[in-house]
């Protein structure tokens, strides 16, 4: 055993602090110092030291830490009170950033002596999230422990993150604004949000405006570009990173239900016609894709990625026109394999050569959508752990979505009432670790929790993402705490994480009943059936 984990066994098992995710390192004394005034949370500098997206997330996190009737604005200025904790910030960058690339970006120092005067090193105000959100679960008792004290931390892994899915069931601002601060409590820092798909294309379109409306659960259930904009500030304020997905050319039936459309696109399935599948054949097809990304360009030009998805092409939909096969003949192009390929290079074309785009582009990925990749791309692997071998030979980024345990919405049926796989339990998803084939050229950024909405709206929403979110949140910030730590001491710290989100409103779903909250040690000596034979037989 390493320095470094010997260090981090005995942080943990002194009960620094109830913290989750776990820092990584740790530097403790044994002081206990009480807050004495709640509003006495004074920023040690001037309000015009910063720019306003600074001042709306010191906000936020101000109204997180103190009672109701403190005045945020009083919290500025310099201060002797030895009751109140002194917050000084150093950040190295003003720039507000919208996504990020590197780990680094995430980092920080948190030091807090005996006279609760707090320091904060940061690189950049997604560094000061982090290290605020930490500050704020350190001081939730009204008073910090094991003064003075000293955090430097920094997450494993740059993608955190989950998917939401508003094209089954539309999902208001509000509600997404609410996710995003669920994710913020978590040091979570990614919502891939699946906008449209077979069902409904929520996006209010320039050119193509019947395609949102023909689709639309209600009057008013699609996002405006106000709305998109809205939402991807409030994310980078917070440090959260919105990438927007549109699916194509299947998951598509929603872009032909009006008349001036249906020419470009089949429907598919057996009994129930709710598939579709775009004609690629059809230079129409590209006059109103080039009009879309336009669109979704406009919307999302600040953010850093997009998902252009890419699954799940029904091939034998395309077996309906023989004019695909007689295109396909005169093009060159031998199987409906090389006819995805052939769509995708001129989708991409559309985005980087016409549009001007820099995003990088995140393709959904899995055995069967098996098709050529540019170095640049990212491969968002939502196939089973053990196929991972099939991509090792790809030198790409690669984001792991692995089916099993991470898909969330699993057990709940599907949208026909029939079963849907099975419930991925949070002790199921606290075994998985990120890991890649020996070998692999891949390099792995993160990793995420797919809440798909066949059976998902606002009321289901939060109980289903938590509390399975807060632990596929640690594993990807500090999955190394796995190996040392006693697993009922990661129950009892989920168990508070539980705790704080339901205080701030959050309806998620308990870790476990009163009984084992109480007697954690008991429900929960081991993690497995294996060790807890081998227990026996020492014992």
């Amino acid at each position: 055993m390493n320095l470094f984990v010997l260090f981090l066994f005995c942080v943990i098992f002194h009960n620094v602090a109830s913290l989750m995710p776990m820092p990584k390192a740790i530097q403790k004394g044994d002081q206990v110092v009480k807050i004495e005034n709640k509003c006495s949370l004074r920023y040690q500098a001037t309000e015009d030291q910063y720019p306003d997206f600074i001042l709306e997330l010191l906000e936020h996190f101000h109204t997180l830490m103190t009672p109701k009737q403190c005045n945020f604005r009083q919290s500025f200025g310099f201060t002797n009170d030895l009751g109140a904790m002194k917050i000084s910030m150093q950040i190295e960058s003003f720039e507000q950033l919208y996504g990020v690339d590197t780990t680094k970006q995430e980092s920080y120092r948190l030091d807090i002596d005996n006279e609760l005067n707090v320091q904060i090193q940061v690189n950049n105000h997604w560094g000061l999230v982090r290290a605020l959100n930490t500050l704020n679960q350190l001081s939730e008792k009204g008073e910090i422990h094991d003064l003075p004290l000293t955090i430097e931390d920094e997450p494993t892994y740059s993608y955190r993150g989950i998917l939401i899915d508003s094209a089954r069931h539309f999902l208001s601002v509000q509600l997404i604004e609410r996710t995003i601060d669920s994710l913020v409590m978590n040091s979570m820092n990614t919502v891939h949000w699946h906008i449209t798909d077979d069902e409904s294309f929520p996006l209010l379109l320039t050119e193509y405006p019947g395609i949102t409306h023909s689709t639309k659960y209600s009057e008013n259930s699609y996002y405006t570009i106000n709305d998109t904009t809205r939402i991807v500030e409030y994310a980078s304020k917070r440090g959260v990173q919105i990438i927007p997905s549109f699916d194509s050319p299947g998951h598509s039936m929603s872009w032909g239900m009006t008349k001036e459309l249906a020419d470009i696109m089949m429907m598919c399935g057996s009994t129930i016609k709710q598939y579709g599948v775009l004609d690629p054949t059809l230079e129409k097809t590209y006059q109103v894709l080039e009009s879309i990304l336009k669109d979704f360009y406009q919307m999302f030009k600040k953010v850093k990625f997009v998902n252009f998805a890419g699954d799940e092409v029904s091939k034998t939909c395309w077996d309906q026109r023989p004019e695909i096969k007689e295109f396909m003949q005169k093009n060159n192009i031998n199987d409906y394999f090389e006819l995805q390929s052939y769509y995708r290079r001129r989708q991409k074309q559309l985005w980087k050569d016409v549009i001007k785009a820099e995003q990088d582009i995140i393709y959904l990925y899995r055995k069967e959508d098996n098709l050529p990749l540019d170095k640049d791309d990212i491969i968002h692997w939502w196939g089973n752990t053990d196929q991972l071998p099939d991509v090792a030979d790809k030198p790409n980024r690669i984001i792991l979505m692995d089916y099993f345990p991470l898909f969330i919405d699993a057990g709940f049926g599907n949208a026909f009432g029939n079963p849907y796989s099975v419930y991925h339990t949070w002790k199921e998803i606290y075994k998985w670790t990120p890991s890649l084939p020996q070998g692999s050229l891949n390099t792995i950024i993160g990793g995420e929790v797919p809440l798909w909405g066949e059976t998902n709206n606002q009321n289901t929403h939060f109980n289903k993402l938590y509390m399975r979110t807060s632990v596929i949140a640690e594993t990807l910030w500090n999955p190394k705490v796995k190996e040392t730590e006693k697993y009922a001491s990661f129950v009892k710290r989920l168990i508070q994480m539980e705790d704080r989100m339901t205080k701030q409103g959050f309806p998620v779903t308990p870790v476990t009943h009163g009984y084992c909250r109480k007697n954690t040690e008991l429900c929960f000596p081991v993690l497995s059936e294996e060790e807890q034979k081998e227990q026996i037989q020492t014992e």
